[in-house]
């Protein structure tokens, strides 16, 4: 890929500390059935080893750009918001950082792009024992891409614990069938236009705490602001390295969120631009 191409896409990787995950990811965006797009590093911090494995990448085919910051909490929002700000194409792809996307990935988000539409996939939950193996290089990704594989393999995923088994299944069939059903928002796994996210002030940076901020009041703001949530599960599929899971939802965010629905504003105050600028 010439590196001075416009890009059709922008994909955002919000990561913290994890590293090995991060490889991971990487070495699935070079296998990526288009090239047509540039990947930011969205950093809530400034971790030595999440630097040091984007030296491994920065002469790959892969367009990369790394945002970091100082790490004083859960700060996810304001590095999304920066991220935002640096993109340099109108349609944004949004992933986590435990989260592997399969290589038709950045195509399926990119097949229905538009203003006025998000889409969003699913994700299939890996247990321990899988991820751990895919972390040490002695299970192939190929066992999950692959379609014949992947059904090889389910026996492997229900012992082990995996959930949302049925949403690791590429299929263009079920794709197809699937593509207008209803469907929320998945912070991990979506994308919109630029111009969509600034009408609503990009996230919003008063959730100082893990859930609801990176997802359900995104979908509740660009919902109320006309945006249709577009359903691309069994496309856009991505595998979750496994984790225990190490907070709940604060009731602040609870409470904000509320108060959000409440109010019916879709633009919140401390976006991308700040009440007091």
């Amino acid at each position: 890929m010439n590196k001075n191409n416009a890009h059709t896409s922008t994909l955002i990787i919000s990561v913290y500390t994890d590293s090995i995950a991060l490889k991971l990811i990487l070495n699935s965006l070079l296998q990526q059935t288009v090239d047509n797009f540039e990947v930011i590093i969205s950093e809530d911090g400034e971790s030595a080893e999440i630097k040091k494995c984007l030296d491994n990448y920065y002469q790959t085919k892969l367009h990369i750009r790394h945002l970091s910051q100082k790490d004083e909490g859960f700060r996810k929002n304001i590095a999304l918001n920066r991220a935002i700000k640096a993109a340099r194409s109108n349609h944004l792809i949004f992933i986590d950082g435990d989260c592997v996307p399969h290589p038709a990935f950045v195509e399926a988000h990119q097949l229905y792009s538009n203003q006025g539409i998000a889409c969003t996939g699913r994700r299939l939950e890996l247990g321990e024992n899988i991820s751990r193996k895919l972390r040490s290089n002695t299970f192939s990704l190929t066992r999950l891409t692959n379609r014949f594989l992947y059904i090889l393999n389910i026996h492997a995923l229900i012992v082990d614990n995996a959930k949302n088994i049925e949403s690791g299944l590429y299929s263009r069939t079920l794709a197809r069938l699937t593509k207008d059903r209803e469907i929320r928002l998945l912070g991990c796994n979506f994308s919109c236009n630029k111009q969509d996210l600034i009408r609503i002030n990009g996230f919003n940076e008063d959730y100082t705490a893990p859930g609801i901020g990176e997802d359900s009041d995104i979908d509740w703001r660009l919902v109320k602001a006309g945006v249709r949530i577009k359903n691309v599960k069994f496309s856009a599929i991505q595998y979750h390295l496994y984790h225990p899971r190490m907070y709940g939802i604060s009731q602040e965010n609870i409470t904000l969120f509320q108060n959000t629905k409440l109010s019916g504003n879709y633009t919140c105050i401390n976006g991308l631009i700040h009440k007091d600028q």
